[in-house]
């Protein structure tokens, strides 16, 4: 296998801008995306120590959950890596607000809890109007720098990860480097397939803002979406409390402004099938041979091929599109060779899976040796299941993902995970030197998961006692 050469750049002392490293890297790297993964270990490891100290220094502090942690573990600083690992916060941390906040509809209360996990100032903020879930959201989006990202509440509550704008915009600036090829201009659009809701502000309902604005330009012409509407939190939250009631769906009260709106959810749910197959046969016609950018979950992705397939439609598109697929399987059924028809349908050698969550900003292709490398801002971690403690960084090790995104400035980038995975920290047969996570990502069973977002039955079994509700 051959491997792109790294373009030369000036020598760098791993202390030299580390706060322009940790706050974007892109910049850091010179723009270079294969020197980002090119770097070799030591120094990268130097690198991210520098900036790990740099935000314990700034945050811990500042963050009553850290600053009471490092005071329990008796830590005042950070000398190596893995000095932050008892300092890495369970991802149940961000929905640690009592549940009752969210079904009482008490979001001033949600606002100062969430105020305890991040620096941004939100004291200002009046939520005297909030009637929703979705209205307080819009409220941070509209009148802070936080883009709250939220769970899918699988629990019967949701998570919410406190990320900001600037951080969007910085994968996405990085993602366009991966799916654009060389040369081309960077004001120039690109068309972007959202096979799903245009908006939302899930996990991964956060991307497809992010693409508009950095892949297609923000040119509605450019991006093409299944539905032109907003996935609603409150809509989600309540497919999760209808699943959690266990064939008790009665005892599950439905927000006023879901009531507001059933007409409008059900009418969507009635024609699903249909606009699915009708924006499949539309793209085809009007993007055929055109080369896409699309991000999707493995079900929504089978689901679009299908309804393609079954009319006849494949090589939909140019074969140099970029098709990628993440999330897993969320508990649903796929034939082995899912992908293979998604590719068939798309025209494309292969889709390219990647390794994402809610908690970090890393979008991870999967490189042409079957990997997923770690993002050189994120530093990776694998835990003793049994103990927490973290194994040694060489070789292949087992154990409990953790990871800290260095580009968390208002808030604790350090977090523990639900994944059992492999990661290998010597050099890939692909030429990347990061450390890479091995396919074959399993869960921790007993592991309460943070999902990105509601599985269509999920979603469908909420439509379902919206339908059969009296109102």
């Amino acid at each position: 296998m051959t491997t792109t050469p790294v373009r030369a750049r000036p020598p760098r002392h791993p202390g030299q801008d580390v706060r322009q490293f940790a706050d974007d890297p892109l910049r850091w790297f010179g723009g270079d995306r294969e020197g980002m993964h090119r770097l070799p270990a030591p120094e990268l490891a130097a690198l991210q120590l520098a900036a790990l100290r740099l935000r314990f220094t700034e945050l811990a502090d500042r963050l009553p959950v850290v600053g009471a942690l490092a005071h329990e573990q008796h830590i005042d600083g950070i000398s190596a890596l893995d000095d932050a690992a008892p300092l890495l916060l369970p991802h149940t941390v961000y929905k640690s607000y009592p549940a009752s906040l969210l079904s009482q509809g008490r979001f001033d209360q949600l606002t100062r809890w969430i105020s305890q996990l991040t620096t941004v100032d939100l004291g200002g903020l009046d939520t005297d109007g909030c009637d929703s879930v979705d209205a307080w959201l819009t409220l941070i989006d509209d009148r802070t720098r936080l883009r709250l990202a939220h769970s899918s509440g699988t629990s019967g509550t949701m998570s919410f990860v406190p990320h900001t704008a600037e951080q969007y915009s910085l994968l996405y600036e990085i993602v366009r480097q991966d799916t654009v090829p060389p040369g081309t201009p960077p004001d120039e659009p690109v068309h972007v397939v959202w096979p799903s809701y245009r908006s939302g502000r899930s996990g991964i309902a956060r991307h497809a803002t992010a693409m508009f604005e950095q892949l297609a330009r923000h040119s509605a012409d450019h991006f093409h979406t299944l539905d032109p509407g907003h996935l609603s939190a409150d809509l989600m939250l309540l497919a999760a409390r209808v699943k959690a009631a266990s064939g008790r769906p009665g005892q599950v009260e439905i927000p006023v402004a879901l009531r507001q709106q059933r007409d409008h959810y059900l009418a969507r749910r009635r024609s699903a099938p249909q606009d699915m197959r009708h924006f499949t046969a539309d793209l085809a016609e009007r993007l055929r041979g055109e080369r896409i950018v699309s991000l999707s979950l493995w079900e929504t992705y089978y689901q679009w091929a299908r309804a393609g397939l079954d009319q006849g439609i494949d090589g939909a598109f140019a074969p140099d599109s970029v098709l990628m697929p993440g999330g897993g399987t969320k508990g649903s059924t796929l034939p082995r060779d899912w992908a293979a028809d998604v590719a068939r349908f798309a025209g494309v050698p292969s889709v390219r899976l990647c390794y994402a969550m809610v908690e970090l900003i890393m979008l991870s292709l999967v490189c042409p040796a079957g990997a997923y490398h770690v993002e050189p801002w994120i530093v990776p971690y694998v835990l003793d299941p049994g103990t927490g403690r973290p194994l040694p960084r060489q070789g292949t090790v087992r154990g409990r993902a953790a990871f800290f995104d260095l580009t968390a400035d208002v808030y604790w980038g350090g977090f523990v995970t639900g994944d059992h995975v492999a990661v290998d920290y010597g050099t890939c047969p692909c030429g990347r030197t990061t450390a890479r996570v091995e396919p074959g990502i399993s869960r921790f069973e007993d592991d309460d998961k943070i999902t990105c977002a509601a599985t269509p039955e999920a979603l469908d079994d909420a439509l379902e006692y919206l339908a059969d509700a009296t109102l």
